[in-house]
């Protein structure tokens, strides 16, 4: 059973929400969006107002390239790919049209297929049905590489005003992107979805501890406190069957059942609730108030009050370019473009500028 550390109030302001820890539907698209919905439909019968789901949940993290040689992974890879969700289909609008239903806002994890290729995406959905943000991780991390590309330039946007307040989405090590994360909370969130992989204990078969479900958990509750915000980490679990069906079994960083880490934190860094156990899966629930935030950032808010712009900043370039441009000035352009070149392989070559 989870385990829920702040008890239900009288408070007008308190409202509902909840993180999924569950195991998908592996290289099943449709019975993945099954599960979708039957999970939408429990979290919101608890009263939940807003629901966050694990990481490329449809058709599953696949852990598979980690453990097995090419010609496993390509074998697996395929059938990935045959089960993935694009944006604009029947699946999604049935997902849609089930948080229609139910009156909540859900932020669901998945990957998409956009003609060929892949990407690590999650669309916010509002209780109207209607996607507010879709977005896709900017930068795949390792392996994920070779499956998934990386996000588009809008995907920085990543925070959208709901009917419970204004809510974000992070997938994984988004978490520990200090720029991205500086844009993050320059968009003033006040909740998080974060997404994420399954992961297991630390150093189990000597896997690095960055990798642990423990790790990834202190990740999602840093941003909670650095961007005074409440924050839902939700994520996989991975049964003996789903191991199988993934080529899992046998590598030694994972054990099965197994996977599980959910929780959600206050904007102090509290855990609210956690789950109790890594190999079930739950919604994990705690009621929340956003007024819990003021306390924090009148002692520090690190966009505004504890913030040193004048010293500090980032600068976001949130432009997508086209894969050909065509330049009507070729000529002048193309003097100043192989100024520039030399100036590259110059600083390249050690022939930085001197004072």
């Amino acid at each position: 059973m989870p385990i829920t550390l702040n008890p239900s109030n009288s408070d007008p302001t308190v409202f509902k929400v909840a993180a999924v820890q569950a195991e998908p539907v592996w290289l099943d698209l449709q019975g993945g969006v099954d599960k979708t919905i039957k999970i939408i439909n429990e979290a919101a019968a608890e009263g939940a107002k807003i629901i966050g789901f694990p990481e490329i949940f449809i058709p599953g993290y696949p852990w598979t390239p980690y453990a097995n040689n090419f010609v496993v992974t390509a074998t697996v890879l395929k059938e990935y790919q045959a089960n993935t969700l694009a944006l604009h289909s029947p699946e999604m609008d049935r997902i849609r049209e089930a948080v229609k239903e139910a009156g909540v806002t859900a932020v669901i994890g998945f990957a998409e297929r956009d003609g060929g290729s892949l990407y690590i995406a999650q669309a916010t959905i509002l209780p109207d049905g209607k996607i507010a943000n879709h977005r896709r991780k900017i930068k795949p991390t390792h392996y994920e590489k070779t499956i998934f590309g990386d996000g588009n330039a809008q995907s920085i946007y990543n925070v959208v005003q709901t009917p419970f307040g204004r809510l974000g989405s992070l997938n994984c090590w988004e978490h520990i992107q200090p720029w991205f994360k500086t844009h993050f909370y320059s968009q003033h969130p006040q909740i998080f979805v974060g997404g994420w992989l399954p992961a297991f204990p630390p150093g189990t078969g000597g896997s690095p501890y960055i990798m642990s479900g423990e790790a990834c958990s202190r990740m999602a509750q840093m941003v909670s406190m650095e961007g005074g915000c409440f924050g839902l980490a939700c994520c996989h679990v991975v049964s003996e069957a789903g191991a199988e069906k993934m080529k899992l079994t046998g590598f030694p960083w994972f054990t099965f059942p197994g996977g599980g880490f959910a929780a959600i934190y206050g904007p102090d860094g509290s855990t609210l609730a956690r789950a109790g156990d890594a190999g079930v899966e739950q919604i994990v629930y705690a009621d929340i108030s956003l007024s819990k935030i003021d306390e924090v950032k009148t002692v520090a808010d690190i966009m505004g009050n504890y913030s040193r712009h004048d010293l500090l900043h980032t600068v976001a370039h949130g432009e997508n370019w086209d894969a050909v441009v065509y330049n009507d000035h070729k000529e002048a352009d193309s003097e100043a473009a192989c100024e520039r070149d030399g100036e590259i392989h110059n600083f390249s070559a050690g022939a930085y500028p001197t004072a």
